[in-house]
């Protein structure tokens, strides 16, 4: 029961970075270094945890340097979506 407190309370904090990430981008901050820190993060994941929903996560967080404010903050509530179904 613990176990599943901490892996809710996680994935909260995970979607707070992300919508984090996204405010910096909307100020025109160092969003760049949010996006890292979330990027190096994701790579600490225990190999049971590298799911197709990770894999996706992933890829899609690492193309946000490319992407126009339209599509970045789309894929920022895509990834939020994705963080959920991620089984840690």
């Amino acid at each position: 029961m613990e176990e599943d407190h901490s892996k809710t309370e996680y994935k909260e904090k995970m979607k707070k970075k992300l919508y984090g990430l996204l405010r910096e981008r909307e100020k025109n901050g160092e969003w760049e270094k949010f996006l890292d820190a979330i990027l190096i993060e994701l790579l600490g994941f225990n190999e049971e945890a590298k799911t197709i929903n990770y894999y996706s996560l992933s890829h899609k967080l690492a193309s946000c340097r490319m992407l126009s404010f339209k599509y970045f903050r789309k894929t920022i509530f895509d990834c939020m979506s994705l963080f959920e179904r991620i089984d840690l």
